[in-house]
């Protein structure tokens, strides 16, 4: 794959896992309602952390703790697994579980920015990150997921000026300017998105 970055008229090279890697979130979007909802919680869980902790938790738990366990016994199952928010983030999904029968239209009916601000401000523990995150990985393209990685790539290739603290207006700007960056390449902001992710990590996760 060749680098990101230098002349605006350059061509990027999709690689043939970050192919596959898109096309396996966008048969995401027929998704059941509770498949949805374990994606959320992949993202609630990979907040602060790493996807790669997220995924984790995922396979050592599976679905069940999250769908239904109680709130103690979720907390109880995320302290035993290791994770590191046991607290916070059992509570979180616990209370978020009221929109798992709402997800299916959220993903494939609602205007995509309205999805994300209606996730922003309902559901617990999900900034414009973690919903761009979860829109991404169910096939919405529409975003950037700006998280450590990628904001180091836009400040060192493409010297956007980052701010110590990423404020929910903050991080609106910052992304205003990756969409014009993505749409100069031609492509969606979610793909540029993982492209700079895998440059920087040297992975492809989700």
């Amino acid at each position: 794959m060749e680098k990101v970055g230098g002349e605006k008229d350059r061509k990027i090279l999709l690689s043939e896992d970050i192919i596959a890697k898109v096309e396996s979130f966008r048969n995401q979007r027929t998704a059941g309602k509770e498949d949805l909802f374990f994606e959320l919680c992949f993202c609630i869980m990979a907040a602060n952390t790493s996807a790669e902790l997220g995924i984790r938790m995922q396979k050592t738990l599976g679905k069940e703790p999250f769908l239904h366990y109680d709130q103690m016994d979720l907390r109880n199952a995320l302290k035993m697994a290791r994770y590191r928010f046991y607290n916070t983030r059992s509570a979180y999904i616990y209370n978020s579980r009221w929109i798992i029968d709402e997800l299916p239209s959220i993903v494939n009916q609602m205007d995509p920015w309205e999805a994300r601000e209606y996730l922003v401000n309902g559901v617990y523990g999900i900034g414009y990150k973690e919903a761009s995150h979860f829109l991404r990985n169910v096939g919405v393209f529409d975003f950037a997921i700006l998280d450590k990685h990628i904001l180091k790539s836009l400040r060192s290739s493409f010297e956007v000026e980052i701010p110590k603290t990423l404020t929910g207006k903050k991080y609106l700007e910052i992304e205003r300017k990756f969409i014009e960056l993505s749409r100069s390449y031609g492509m969606q902001p979610g793909v540029l998105d993982l492209i700079l992710w895998k440059e920087e990590t040297g992975t492809v996760l989700k």
